[in-house]
């Protein structure tokens, strides 16, 4: 296989070589004379932890960053790219991590979006030439798995996998020479992934250059041909897949520093047994929010990390967000700490004693043009604020210090726009802000989403130790692996029930049950019988 992928790429001159790029962000240097050299018809990883790099590189090939130095090469020509429609022009199309699509408008408006086809009828403006369009894109579509019927569709009816296909389709449209793929298994159960790749080797099939940026070095084996790896704003290393293991792709992203981590990785856990015996801090009854969620009931006992698990539409995120009161509950109860508590808004959620850190960090998380430390306090603002009217600079940055050092925040200082920070450093200054709160109950939606392996470990640690104080915890995480290592029990979902618990987990893993864990989630989740 390395044998063949070689030879192909051997034949095949670099069909984009970006060339010491450089680019400073206040102060802080995001690319250090950085390069990346990708092949046609080749499927090539961009790895690195969170802050190496990866996503100003990318910014800067797709037009939507301007460099401070360095040349973009396409097919032999320097590229001067202005913005990224200029780059869609050239033939640099990309995929995000966070969809573009509009979900009001049809697969087929979505496609075409400021780039319609127009026809002139009797003299009347132009108008959107519907029919040509669809002719244009619909063997392309159908190679995706997207119908006609579906061309007509509104995009909010689609599911995560089609949605993601239906930006390819977006991409391929119009000819792209390179497609960049931002995590784009982002949200997909395991067999869309599965699926996603297939549509990813049909697109080397036809020649099309993709750079694949990915957290999940477990995917590359057999996919990837080569990768380019950054740590610190510089490219370190360039390798074949094939002839290289997950350890030695760890080395070059973290050095030798690292911190080991694996499925089934138990050696940093710290929990209290038996928690049945611990008070109950969170006792939900009868809970329901229309269809979405029905019925549910469950407690959580200090120090103990209660995970949901499910396939996506099974209600987890549905639940935690009814508990917030960010959705109205339509039946049941809640008590926190034996007093009953309904929450209609974030705010009265904190003040009541929850805390969540949201799935979306981007949208619903940061607030991307503050600084860390306005990040960090504004979710109980009392704490540093004077006579509860004059908030205190000197104050914030004293609580932004203290929170940054207890989760390793790493930043030049507290008064850095957080949008410009890593997604792991992200991650750990919305804990920050939840922390600050002193929550009875800290939910985790998805917490290692779109972060590093490093960062994941760091996250890990929070939880664990979040969980070792006597804190509570609900766990929502689509990767089950990562669900058994932090959860003293599962409860499974399905159709906005609990079909199922697990319990005993700890136990059982020392035991060497994990893969037998992870089959009965698993089952549970795909058959819905009740356990």
């Amino acid at each position: 296989m390395a044998d063949d992928a070689q030879n192909r790429l051997d034949d095949t001159a670099p069909v984009l070589d970006a060339r010491e790029i450089t680019k400073h962000y206040d102060g802080v240097t995001a690319l250090d004379r950085a390069t990346l050299s990708v092949q046609r018809g080749e499927i090539h990883a961009l790895l690195g932890g969170n802050g190496a790099g990866k996503s100003t590189i990318i910014g800067v090939i797709s037009g939507a960053t301007k460099p401070d130095s360095g040349t973009i090469v396409l097919d032999g020509e320097t590229l001067a790219v202005a913005g990224p429609h200029g780059a869609i022009l050239a033939g640099i199309s990309t995929i995000y991590q966070e969809l573009s699509l509009v979900p009001a408008l049809s697969a087929l408006d979505n496609i075409f979006l400021g780039r319609e086809q127009k026809r002139r009828v009797l003299g009347m403006p132009l108008v959107s030439d519907r029919q040509r369009m669809e002719e244009r894109v619909r063997e392309l579509a159908g190679d995706f798995g997207i119908s006609d019927a579906d061309l007509r569709t509104p995009v909010s009816q689609f599911g995560a996998l089609k949605k993601r296909s239906l930006e390819i389709v977006k991409a391929l449209a119009f000819d792209p020479k390179v497609l960049i793929l931002d995590e784009p298994t982002s949200g997909l159960e395991d067999a869309e992934r599965a699926s996603l790749f297939e549509y990813m080797r049909a697109l080397r099939d036809r020649h099309v250059a993709l750079i694949w940026v990915t957290h999940h070095l477990e995917e590359l084996s057999g996919l990837a041909d080569r990768a380019t790896i950054f740590r610190d704003g510089r490219s370190v290393a360039t390798v074949q897949i094939a002839d290289t293991s997950v350890d030695q792709l760890l080395t070059h992203m973290f050095g030798d520093q690292r911190e080991e981590f694996g499925a089934g990785d138990t050696r940093h856990l710290n929990r209290l047994t038996p928690l049945d015996d611990a008070p109950v801090v969170l006792s939900v009854r009868g809970l329901s929010r229309g269809t979405l969620a029905r019925d549910i009931s469950f407690d959580v006992h200090e120090g103990e990390v209660v995970g949901l698990a499910g396939l996506a539409g099974a209600g987890r995120t549905e639940i935690a967000r009814t508990l917030m009161g960010l959705d109205p509950r339509t039946a049941g109860t809640v008590e926190l700490d034996g007093k009953r508590i309904a929450p209609r808004s974030s705010s009265s959620a904190y003040r009541a004693g929850l805390a969540m850190l949201p799935e979306d960090r981007k949208q619903l998380g940061i607030l991307a043009d503050l600084s860390i430390a306005s990040n960090i306090s504004i979710s109980k603002l009392s704490t540093v604020s004077r006579a509860r009217f004059w908030l205190s600079a000197r104050r914030e940055k004293v609580l932004a210090e203290k929170y940054g050092t207890r989760l390793g925040i790493k930043a030049p200082d507290y008064d850095t726009r957080i949008g410009n920070l890593s997604g792991g450093n992200q991650q750990k200054a919305v804990v920050a802000r939840c922390l600050n709160t002193s929550p009875r109950l800290l939910i985790f939606d998805e917490p290692t989403q779109g972060i590093d392996v490093s960062a994941k470990v760091d996250v890990h640690a929070l939880i664990r130790h979040f969980s070792a104080d006597g804190g509570a915890a609900i766990l929502i995480a689509s990767e089950f692996e990562e669900l058994l290592e932090l959860s003293h029990r599962v409860l499974v979902l399905k159709k906005g029930r609990i079909v199922g618990e697990i319990r005993d987990i700890p136990k059982t893993i020392a035991a060497g049950g994990f893969a037998e864990l992870k089959t009965r989630v698993l089952s549970l989740s795909a058959a819905g019988a009740v356990e």
